[in-house]
């Protein structure tokens, strides 16, 4: 199932344990769906992470929404959440 228009973006930070897993899923997740995926820096993307609110890493935005943050979201899980947001 092809969505387009959707954005995922994972907040990443090398001194993050989990960040790697996080990338991994969504990499995988994001060429399934057709979303389409930005690996945000903590340091070169600052802004736009301020911006979103965000605090802590590894964090999963869809669309500009918030939608996992400090933990590695599962496939079925991520999947869902872009299914949803290509829904609105």
């Amino acid at each position: 199932m092809l969505m387009m228009g959707v954005v995922v973006e994972v907040i990443e930070s090398n001194a993050c344990p989990k960040c790697a897993k996080v990338k991994e899923v969504a990499e995988e997740v994001c060429k399934e769906t057709g979303a389409q995926l930005r690996i945000l820096d903590p340091i070169r993307d600052s802004d736009r992470i301020v911006d979103l609110g965000i605090l802590t890493s590894p964090a999963v935005v869809i669309n500009g929404k918030v939608k996992f943050i400090g933990i590695v979201p599962s496939r079925e899980d991520l999947k869902k959440a872009i299914e949803e947001e290509r829904a609105c």
